[in-house]
């Protein structure tokens, strides 16, 4: 009798068409959008998927009060390499943040090994053109007295407004690196040249000396 049975659900489940194999399952009311209705949650584990209709997001949450949550990219053999893309249509993300104002806004500390930034900002290798004007010394001691930091450098004031941008940082501090670089060479000529009279000097006023000594 038994095996009468198992043959009779085995029949029923073989004999249904292919199309209909694949059910849908949900919870809540049905919709047109999603086969487990928004007002429903999905669990699997401690990963929870729900709909928080006051501020209208969508929330995958880990609702263990212990332990990790990890999103991951699994590819299908070791040798491969699987990409984690967010948002790729648009929009921000956010770490530590539900307003995030950027593409990534991170509210705290961020440890990495390595940190590149591709700019389109001009290297300012200009500056070692023959035909650029190097600020005069003079210039940069008045505006620094006046306005308490370097020309172009943003002020403590606008760091703390806008926050520091270390693209266009780096390449200002350099520029003044570059700048700071030509006139320590243009200094270290004029003072081999004043050692080099210096030292005529020295050398006429010991002939003299010999030669006033011997007559």
């Amino acid at each position: 009798m038994r095996k009468l049975i198992l043959f009779g659900c085995a029949w029923s489940l073989l004999s249904v068409p292919m199309g209909l194999q694949a059910q849908e399952f949900w919870s809540g009311v049905k919709n047109t959008t999603s086969s487990i209705s928004r007002s429903g949650d999905i669990s699997v584990g401690y990963a929870r998927l729900r709909n928080n209709a006051t501020i209208n997001a969508a929330v995958f949450e880990h609702v263990s009060e212990e332990g990790d949550f990890y999103i991951r990219a699994r590819a299908a053999a070791a040798d491969l390499q699987g990409n984690l893309i967010l948002n790729d249509n648009g929009g921000n993300v956010g770490i530590g943040t539900n307003n995030p104002q950027a593409k990534l806004a991170v509210n705290g500390n961020i440890l990495a090994k390595e940190v590149k930034v591709k700019t389109d900002i001009t290297v300012p290798d200009y500056v070692f053109e023959p035909d650029y004007e190097l600020p005069a010394l003079a210039d940069i001691e008045a505006y620094a007295k006046e306005h308490k930091h370097l020309p172009e450098i943003p002020s403590a004031a606008d760091i703390a407004r806008d926050g520091l941008d270390l693209a266009e940082m780096n390449l200002l501090l350099l520029k003044k690196v570059e700048e700071l670089t030509l006139h320590l060479i243009e200094h270290e000529k004029k003072y081999r040249g004043l050692r080099s009279y210096i030292q005529l000097m020295e050398n006429q006023l010991l002939n003299a000396i010999e030669h006033r000594e011997i007559n």
